[in-house]
Protein backbone atom coordinates (compact mmCIF):
# COMPACT_ATOMS: atom_id res chain seq x y z
CA UNK A 1 0.00 0.00 0.00
CA UNK A 2 1.38 3.45 -0.89
CA UNK A 3 2.35 5.85 1.86
CA UNK A 4 -0.24 8.37 0.64
CA UNK A 5 -3.03 5.79 0.67
CA UNK A 6 -2.06 4.71 4.16
CA UNK A 7 -2.12 8.31 5.43
CA UNK A 8 -5.49 8.99 3.79
CA UNK A 9 -6.96 5.91 5.42
CA UNK A 10 -5.54 6.90 8.77
CA UNK A 11 -7.18 10.30 8.30
CA UNK A 12 -10.55 8.52 8.36
CA UNK A 13 -10.17 8.19 12.10
CA UNK A 14 -10.51 11.94 12.50
CA UNK A 15 -13.35 12.60 10.09
CA UNK A 16 -17.07 12.83 10.70
CA UNK A 17 -17.76 10.51 13.60
CA UNK A 18 -21.15 11.89 14.71
CA UNK A 19 -21.19 10.05 17.98
CA UNK A 20 -18.11 7.85 17.83
CA UNK A 21 -15.66 8.16 20.74
CA UNK A 22 -13.45 11.20 20.44
CA UNK A 23 -9.82 10.64 19.61
CA UNK A 24 -8.46 13.26 21.97
CA UNK A 25 -6.72 11.92 25.07
CA UNK A 26 -8.32 14.52 27.33
CA UNK A 27 -10.92 17.30 27.10
CA UNK A 28 -9.94 20.29 24.98
CA UNK A 29 -11.71 23.58 25.59
CA UNK A 30 -11.10 26.76 23.61
CA UNK A 31 -12.90 30.12 23.41
CA UNK A 32 -14.40 30.79 20.01
CA UNK A 33 -15.39 34.41 19.64
CA UNK A 34 -14.12 35.89 16.36
CA UNK A 35 -11.43 37.81 18.23
CA UNK A 36 -9.97 34.59 19.63
CA UNK A 37 -10.50 32.18 16.75
CA UNK A 38 -6.76 31.81 16.13
CA UNK A 39 -6.40 30.27 19.57
CA UNK A 40 -8.34 27.23 18.38
CA UNK A 41 -5.56 26.22 16.02
CA UNK A 42 -3.45 24.71 18.80
CA UNK A 43 -2.79 21.10 17.77
CA UNK A 44 -3.77 18.18 19.96
CA UNK A 45 -2.64 14.60 19.50
CA UNK A 46 -3.74 13.36 16.09
CA UNK A 47 -2.33 11.47 13.10
CA UNK A 48 -0.26 13.57 10.71
CA UNK A 49 -0.72 13.70 6.96
CA UNK A 50 1.28 14.58 3.89
CA UNK A 51 -1.49 17.00 2.91
CA UNK A 52 -2.08 19.79 5.42
CA UNK A 53 -3.21 23.39 5.18
CA UNK A 54 -2.26 26.56 7.03
CA UNK A 55 -5.26 28.05 8.83
CA UNK A 56 -6.33 31.33 7.29
CA UNK A 57 -6.39 34.52 9.32
CA UNK A 58 -9.17 34.59 11.87
CA UNK A 59 -12.14 36.70 10.76
CA UNK A 60 -12.93 39.87 12.63
CA UNK A 61 -16.25 41.41 13.56
CA UNK A 62 -16.16 45.21 13.74
CA UNK A 63 -19.45 45.73 15.56
CA UNK A 64 -19.32 42.95 18.16
CA UNK A 65 -19.23 43.64 21.91
CA UNK A 66 -15.93 43.38 23.74
CA UNK A 67 -15.20 39.91 25.06
CA UNK A 68 -15.56 41.13 28.66
CA UNK A 69 -19.19 42.04 27.91
CA UNK A 70 -20.06 38.61 26.56
CA UNK A 71 -21.59 35.79 28.55
CA UNK A 72 -19.30 32.78 28.41
CA UNK A 73 -21.03 29.45 27.76
CA UNK A 74 -19.80 25.98 26.79
CA UNK A 75 -20.75 23.79 23.83
CA UNK A 76 -19.50 20.27 24.62
CA UNK A 77 -18.77 18.50 21.34
CA UNK A 78 -18.71 14.73 21.01
CA UNK A 79 -15.59 14.50 18.85
CA UNK A 80 -12.29 16.22 18.09
CA UNK A 81 -12.23 19.54 16.14
CA UNK A 82 -13.70 18.55 12.79
CA UNK A 83 -15.41 19.88 9.68
CA UNK A 84 -18.67 18.20 10.77
CA UNK A 85 -19.04 21.11 13.23
CA UNK A 86 -18.86 23.72 10.46
CA UNK A 87 -22.23 25.40 11.28
CA UNK A 88 -21.03 26.21 14.80
CA UNK A 89 -17.63 27.38 13.58
CA UNK A 90 -19.32 29.66 11.05
CA UNK A 91 -21.61 31.10 13.72
CA UNK A 92 -18.54 31.90 15.81
CA UNK A 93 -16.41 33.22 12.95
CA UNK A 94 -19.12 35.52 11.62
CA UNK A 95 -19.84 36.95 15.06
CA UNK A 96 -23.36 35.55 15.38
CA UNK A 97 -22.70 34.31 18.90
CA UNK A 98 -21.13 37.63 19.85
CA UNK A 99 -24.13 39.50 18.45
CA UNK A 100 -26.27 37.37 20.77
CA UNK A 101 -24.04 38.43 23.67
CA UNK A 102 -22.29 35.06 23.91
CA UNK A 103 -18.73 33.80 23.96
CA UNK A 104 -18.93 30.09 23.15
CA UNK A 105 -16.29 27.67 24.40
CA UNK A 106 -15.92 24.58 22.20
CA UNK A 107 -15.12 21.68 24.53
CA UNK A 108 -14.27 18.36 22.84
CA UNK A 109 -14.87 15.01 24.56
CA UNK A 110 -16.81 11.71 24.42
CA UNK A 111 -20.55 11.63 23.60
CA UNK A 112 -21.60 9.82 26.77
CA UNK A 113 -19.50 12.29 28.76
CA UNK A 114 -20.93 15.43 27.13
CA UNK A 115 -24.51 14.27 27.70
CA UNK A 116 -23.79 13.56 31.36
CA UNK A 117 -22.14 16.95 31.79
CA UNK A 118 -24.93 18.91 30.13
CA UNK A 119 -27.44 17.03 32.28
CA UNK A 120 -25.55 18.16 35.38
CA UNK A 121 -25.93 21.88 34.62
CA UNK A 122 -25.48 24.26 36.43
CA UNK A 123 -22.88 22.44 38.53
CA UNK A 124 -21.06 21.23 35.40
CA UNK A 125 -21.08 24.69 33.76
CA UNK A 126 -21.83 23.00 30.44
CA UNK A 127 -24.91 24.56 28.86
CA UNK A 128 -25.05 22.80 25.48
CA UNK A 129 -23.80 19.56 23.90
CA UNK A 130 -23.83 17.85 20.52
CA UNK A 131 -25.37 14.38 20.81
CA UNK A 132 -27.65 11.96 18.99
CA UNK A 133 -31.32 11.40 19.61
CA UNK A 134 -30.52 7.84 20.70
CA UNK A 135 -28.22 9.26 23.39
CA UNK A 136 -30.98 11.57 24.59
CA UNK A 137 -33.42 8.67 24.92
CA UNK A 138 -30.86 6.54 26.77
CA UNK A 139 -30.07 9.43 29.10
CA UNK A 140 -33.72 10.06 29.91
CA UNK A 141 -34.26 6.39 30.65
CA UNK A 142 -31.46 6.71 33.21
CA UNK A 143 -33.15 9.69 34.81
CA UNK A 144 -30.86 12.32 33.31
CA UNK A 145 -33.05 15.38 32.57
CA UNK A 146 -31.82 16.34 29.09
CA UNK A 147 -33.73 17.36 26.00
CA UNK A 148 -32.87 17.80 22.31
CA UNK A 149 -33.59 21.37 21.18
CA UNK A 150 -32.30 21.13 17.61
CA UNK A 151 -31.64 18.32 15.13
CA UNK A 152 -28.74 18.93 12.75
CA UNK A 153 -28.79 15.59 10.93
CA UNK A 154 -32.23 15.28 9.37
CA UNK A 155 -31.35 11.80 8.11
CA UNK A 156 -29.47 9.13 10.03
CA UNK A 157 -25.98 9.33 8.48
CA UNK A 158 -24.72 5.76 8.98
CA UNK A 159 -24.47 3.58 5.86
CA UNK A 160 -23.43 0.13 4.71
CA UNK A 161 -20.90 0.35 1.89
CA UNK A 162 -19.08 -2.06 -0.41
CA UNK A 163 -17.16 -2.20 -3.64
CA UNK A 164 -19.59 -2.09 -6.55
CA UNK A 165 -18.43 -5.55 -7.58
CA UNK A 166 -19.93 -6.90 -4.34
CA UNK A 167 -23.48 -6.10 -5.43
CA UNK A 168 -24.95 -4.16 -2.48
CA UNK A 169 -28.36 -2.80 -3.44
CA UNK A 170 -30.65 -3.86 -0.60
CA UNK A 171 -30.67 -5.37 2.88
CA UNK A 172 -31.20 -8.77 1.30
CA UNK A 173 -27.78 -8.43 -0.34
CA UNK A 174 -26.17 -8.52 3.12
CA UNK A 175 -27.09 -12.17 3.51
CA UNK A 176 -24.01 -14.37 3.47
CA UNK A 177 -21.66 -11.36 3.50
CA UNK A 178 -18.90 -10.53 5.96
CA UNK A 179 -19.77 -7.15 7.51
CA UNK A 180 -17.16 -5.05 9.32
CA UNK A 181 -18.21 -2.90 12.27
CA UNK A 182 -15.98 -0.74 14.51
CA UNK A 183 -17.32 -2.51 17.59
CA UNK A 184 -20.50 -3.33 19.43
CA UNK A 185 -21.22 0.21 20.54
CA UNK A 186 -22.59 3.48 19.27
CA UNK A 187 -24.44 4.46 16.12
CA UNK A 188 -22.84 1.78 13.92
CA UNK A 189 -24.23 -0.94 16.16
CA UNK A 190 -27.65 0.74 16.20
CA UNK A 191 -27.53 0.88 12.40
CA UNK A 192 -26.92 -2.86 12.18
CA UNK A 193 -29.64 -3.65 14.69
CA UNK A 194 -32.12 -1.29 13.01
CA UNK A 195 -31.87 -2.81 9.54
CA UNK A 196 -32.23 -6.30 11.00
CA UNK A 197 -35.23 -5.15 13.04
CA UNK A 198 -36.87 -3.48 10.03
CA UNK A 199 -36.51 -6.63 7.92
CA UNK A 200 -37.20 -9.17 10.68
CA UNK A 201 -33.79 -10.75 10.18
CA UNK A 202 -31.39 -12.37 12.62
CA UNK A 203 -27.72 -11.42 12.70
CA UNK A 204 -26.90 -15.00 11.79
CA UNK A 205 -27.72 -14.24 8.14
CA UNK A 206 -24.35 -12.49 7.90
CA UNK A 207 -20.92 -12.70 9.52
CA UNK A 208 -20.21 -9.63 11.64
CA UNK A 209 -16.57 -8.80 12.41
CA UNK A 210 -15.37 -6.14 14.85
CA UNK A 211 -12.58 -4.33 13.01
CA UNK A 212 -12.11 -1.06 14.91
CA UNK A 213 -12.12 2.18 12.95
CA UNK A 214 -10.58 0.59 9.84
CA UNK A 215 -13.74 0.19 7.78
CA UNK A 216 -12.50 1.83 4.57
CA UNK A 217 -9.16 0.03 4.65
CA UNK A 218 -10.80 -3.30 5.43
CA UNK A 219 -13.18 -3.02 2.47
CA UNK A 220 -10.39 -1.78 0.21
CA UNK A 221 -8.18 -4.76 1.05
CA UNK A 222 -11.11 -7.23 0.90
CA UNK A 223 -10.74 -8.17 4.56
CA UNK A 224 -14.52 -7.68 4.78
CA UNK A 225 -17.04 -7.42 1.96
CA UNK A 226 -19.19 -4.72 3.55
CA UNK A 227 -18.35 -1.96 6.01
CA UNK A 228 -20.52 0.14 8.31
CA UNK A 229 -19.57 3.81 8.51
CA UNK A 230 -20.77 7.32 7.78
CA UNK A 231 -22.10 8.38 4.41
CA UNK A 232 -19.82 11.42 4.27
CA UNK A 233 -16.73 9.52 5.40
CA UNK A 234 -15.68 6.00 4.34
CA UNK A 235 -17.38 5.96 0.90
CA UNK A 236 -15.74 9.32 0.17
CA UNK A 237 -12.35 7.91 1.13
CA UNK A 238 -12.72 4.95 -1.20
CA UNK A 239 -14.01 6.98 -4.13
CA UNK A 240 -11.06 9.32 -3.74
CA UNK A 241 -8.87 6.27 -4.35
CA UNK A 242 -10.74 5.46 -7.56
CA UNK A 243 -12.85 2.66 -6.04
CA UNK A 244 -16.46 2.41 -7.22
CA UNK A 245 -18.69 2.06 -4.16
CA UNK A 246 -22.30 1.07 -3.56
CA UNK A 247 -23.99 2.54 -0.50
CA UNK A 248 -27.03 1.32 1.42
CA UNK A 249 -28.35 4.18 3.58
CA UNK A 250 -29.81 3.12 6.91
CA UNK A 251 -32.09 6.18 6.73
CA UNK A 252 -33.77 4.65 3.67
CA UNK A 253 -34.42 1.42 5.55
CA UNK A 254 -35.23 2.57 9.08
CA UNK A 255 -34.47 6.18 9.94
CA UNK A 256 -33.27 6.95 13.49
CA UNK A 257 -33.12 10.14 15.57
CA UNK A 258 -29.78 11.73 14.82
CA UNK A 259 -27.27 14.28 16.07
CA UNK A 260 -28.24 17.74 17.27
CA UNK A 261 -28.04 20.04 20.29
CA UNK A 262 -28.96 18.79 23.77
CA UNK A 263 -29.55 20.88 26.92
CA UNK A 264 -30.76 20.23 30.43
CA UNK A 265 -34.39 20.76 31.36
CA UNK A 266 -33.16 22.96 34.18
CA UNK A 267 -31.56 25.39 31.74
CA UNK A 268 -34.71 25.49 29.62
CA UNK A 269 -36.76 26.30 32.70
CA UNK A 270 -34.40 28.83 34.25
CA UNK A 271 -33.03 30.62 31.19
CA UNK A 272 -35.05 29.92 28.03
CA UNK A 273 -33.80 33.13 26.41
CA UNK A 274 -30.22 31.87 26.59
CA UNK A 275 -31.27 28.67 24.84
CA UNK A 276 -33.11 30.66 22.18
CA UNK A 277 -30.21 33.06 21.60
CA UNK A 278 -27.69 30.24 21.20
CA UNK A 279 -29.97 28.24 18.94
CA UNK A 280 -30.85 31.10 16.60
CA UNK A 281 -27.18 32.07 16.25
CA UNK A 282 -26.26 28.44 15.53
CA UNK A 283 -29.02 28.14 12.93
CA UNK A 284 -27.70 31.27 11.20
CA UNK A 285 -24.36 29.47 10.99
CA UNK A 286 -26.08 26.41 9.55
CA UNK A 287 -27.96 28.48 6.96
CA UNK A 288 -24.75 30.20 5.86
CA UNK A 289 -22.93 26.86 5.62
CA UNK A 290 -25.63 25.46 3.35
CA UNK A 291 -25.71 28.64 1.25
CA UNK A 292 -21.94 28.92 0.75
CA UNK A 293 -20.07 25.71 1.64
CA UNK A 294 -16.77 26.98 0.24
CA UNK A 295 -16.78 30.03 2.50
CA UNK A 296 -17.87 27.88 5.43
CA UNK A 297 -15.02 25.48 4.79
CA UNK A 298 -12.47 28.28 4.75
CA UNK A 299 -13.82 29.78 7.97
CA UNK A 300 -13.88 26.37 9.66
CA UNK A 301 -10.17 25.83 9.07
CA UNK A 302 -9.51 28.44 11.77
CA UNK A 303 -11.01 26.07 14.33
CA UNK A 304 -9.38 22.81 13.27
CA UNK A 305 -5.72 22.31 14.34
CA UNK A 306 -3.45 21.80 11.36
CA UNK A 307 -2.31 18.46 12.76
CA UNK A 308 -5.90 17.18 12.57
CA UNK A 309 -6.72 18.42 9.08
CA UNK A 310 -5.24 15.44 7.27
CA UNK A 311 -6.08 15.62 3.56
CA UNK A 312 -7.67 19.06 3.20
CA UNK A 313 -9.45 18.31 -0.07
CA UNK A 314 -10.84 15.16 1.48
CA UNK A 315 -12.24 17.22 4.35
CA UNK A 316 -13.77 19.62 1.84
CA UNK A 317 -15.53 16.67 0.23
CA UNK A 318 -16.67 15.45 3.65
CA UNK A 319 -18.39 18.81 4.18
CA UNK A 320 -19.97 18.64 0.72
CA UNK A 321 -21.31 15.14 1.40
CA UNK A 322 -22.63 16.22 4.82
CA UNK A 323 -24.86 19.01 3.50
CA UNK A 324 -27.74 16.82 2.21
CA UNK A 325 -28.02 15.19 5.63
CA UNK A 326 -28.70 18.57 7.27
CA UNK A 327 -31.87 19.33 5.33
CA UNK A 328 -35.14 17.58 4.55
CA UNK A 329 -38.52 18.31 3.03
CA UNK A 330 -39.73 19.25 6.50
CA UNK A 331 -36.97 21.78 7.14
CA UNK A 332 -38.25 23.69 4.11
CA UNK A 333 -41.57 24.26 5.89
CA UNK A 334 -40.68 23.89 9.57
CA UNK A 335 -37.24 25.48 9.52
CA UNK A 336 -33.67 24.26 9.88
CA UNK A 337 -33.03 22.23 13.01
CA UNK A 338 -36.51 20.72 13.06
CA UNK A 339 -37.00 17.55 15.11
CA UNK A 340 -39.42 15.02 13.64
CA UNK A 341 -41.80 13.36 16.13
CA UNK A 342 -42.47 10.38 13.87
CA UNK A 343 -38.75 9.59 13.59
CA UNK A 344 -38.34 9.76 17.36
CA UNK A 345 -41.36 7.52 17.97
CA UNK A 346 -39.92 4.93 15.57
CA UNK A 347 -36.50 5.23 17.24
CA UNK A 348 -37.94 4.65 20.70
CA UNK A 349 -39.95 1.66 19.47
CA UNK A 350 -36.87 0.11 17.87
CA UNK A 351 -34.68 0.74 20.91
CA UNK A 352 -37.19 -1.01 23.18
CA UNK A 353 -37.53 -3.94 20.78
CA UNK A 354 -33.72 -4.24 20.67
CA UNK A 355 -33.49 -4.02 24.49
CA UNK A 356 -31.43 -0.86 24.23
CA UNK A 357 -34.18 0.72 26.30
CA UNK A 358 -35.46 -1.42 29.15
CA UNK A 359 -38.63 0.63 29.61
CA UNK A 360 -40.71 3.08 27.59
CA UNK A 361 -39.47 6.68 27.31
CA UNK A 362 -41.97 9.48 26.77
CA UNK A 363 -40.82 10.76 23.38
CA UNK A 364 -42.80 14.01 23.44
CA UNK A 365 -40.81 15.11 26.49
CA UNK A 366 -37.43 14.19 25.00
CA UNK A 367 -37.26 17.05 22.49
CA UNK A 368 -38.77 20.42 21.63
CA UNK A 369 -38.96 22.63 18.54
CA UNK A 370 -39.77 25.81 20.44
CA UNK A 371 -36.28 27.32 20.10
CA UNK A 372 -35.65 27.00 16.37
CA UNK A 373 -37.83 29.93 15.29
Amino acid sequence: MSKRLWMVLIAALVLAACGAPAATPSPTAVPTTPATAEATAQPTAAPTSEATAQPTAAPTAEATPATSELRQITLAMSYIPNIQFAPYYVAAAKGYYAEAGLEVIFDYNFENDVVTRVGAWPESKVEFATASGTSTLLARQSGLPVKTVMTLYQQFPVVFFAKSTTGLQSVQDLKGKTVGIPGRFGESLYALMAILYANQLDESVMTVQEIGFTQAQSVLEDNVQVGIGYGMNEPVLLRQQGVEVDVLRVADVYDLASNGIVVSEALIEQDPELVRAFMLASLRGLADTLADPDAAFTLSLNYIPEAQLGDVELQRQVLTESLPYWTSAQTETEGLGFTNLETWVKTEEFMRAANLLTQPVEVSSAFTNEFIK
